[in-house]
């Protein structure tokens, strides 16, 4: 995408034009300026929110264009401002494409939050030991059908959901014994948008600290069907934002929780926990035991459990 820019190649609407394509040239984000590739990703007042935050280019002159000012921050910075100056242009341009085609508005800190989501799954992704989207794996990992935990231990399932026509994100915890009763159930809901991946970690999280609210439990298994939570978690990388912030409460929790083991099922594997967090909007803040769980969460359980 930045070589495409570089090169004059990106199709912002004045480039479109040179095309002979029939479209507005002014910017759709500020609806001020023509819709130039410098415009589109650093000169306009979207895009500099967005450089403010990060702190990269925000003193570089932009009047030779897009490729020079993109080669003059370049030089400027280490490593990770490099690495951070590409994943925001790529973020300010998705948000770009989504106000153009999807009508969707996207502020300063879903930009900034996307670009930086983006980079760490990346360099997660370069670590070694996860070369490839099923490195990293153990044996216990992948399972696609939910089986009981080993006699004497309990299992934890987890599980985000995003509402965003609410602005809202929740949460599910499921615990079930080696009879594969329920235990409790917990929902969580939340005001504020974030990433997938941090709803996920969120969910982890939050299933650490209610085991170590309930010390009498014995050996626990937590699942979640979220990989890169689990690659997260057994990567040494440190990671520098929200996400990273709650993998690394989740590692400082395990590390005190010697009788907790963690793996990464499917989906499949975790219908129930999911049913459990979307349910978080219909019943905030909840726990519930067996005794009381509601009806249609109760459906999924059992037939959960009879496969």
């Amino acid at each position: 995408m930045v070589w495409r820019a570089c090169t004059n190649c990106l199709p912002t609407m004045i480039q479109l034009r040179t095309k002979h394509v029939d479209v507005a040239i002014e910017c759709p984000m500020c609806n001020e300026s023509e819709e130039s590739i410098v415009h589109c990703l650093v000169d306009c007042p979207a895009a500099q929110r967005c450089w403010n935050r990060v702190g990269i280019g925000t003193g570089v002159a932009t009047v030779a264009g897009f490729s020079s000012w993109f080669e003059a921050c370049f030089q400027q910075s280490n490593e990770d401002s490099r690495d951070m100056l590409a994943a925001t242009c790529w973020a300010l341009w998705g948000a770009r494409n989504d106000k153009v085609w999807n009508q969707k508005n996207t502020d300063t800190m879903e930009v900034v939050s996307s670009a930086k989501s983006y980079l760490e799954q990346w360099k997660v992704a370069q670590v070694s030991g996860f070369e490839t989207t099923l490195s990293g794996l153990t044996k216990d990992d992948g399972a696609e059908q939910w089986r009981l935990p080993p006699s004497n231990s309990v299992k934890i399932n987890v599980d985000g959901a995003i509402f965003a026509d609410t602005n809202e994100f929740g949460l599910g915890v499921v615990v079930r014994d080696d009879k594969g009763f329920l235990v409790e159930g917990k929902t969580r809901i939340f005001h504020g948008k974030v990433a997938a991946e941090v709803a996920e970690a969120l969910s982890f999280r939050e299933a650490l600290s209610w085991i170590k609210q309930n010390p009498n439990w014995p050996q626990v298994i937590v699942e979640t069907d979220c990989l890169l939570v689990v690659q997260s978690l057994r990567s040494s990388f440190r990671m520098i934002s929200v996400f990273g912030d709650l993998i690394n409460d989740c590692k400082l929790m395990l590390n005190d929780l010697s009788f907790i083991s963690f793996s990464f099922v499917k989906r499949s594997a975790n219908v129930v926990a999911h049913s459990f967090a979307r349910a978080s909007r219909s019943y905030p803040d909840r726990i519930f035991s067996l005794g009381d769980v509601p009806t249609e969460l109760l459906s999924c359980l059992v037939t959960e459990f009879d496969a």
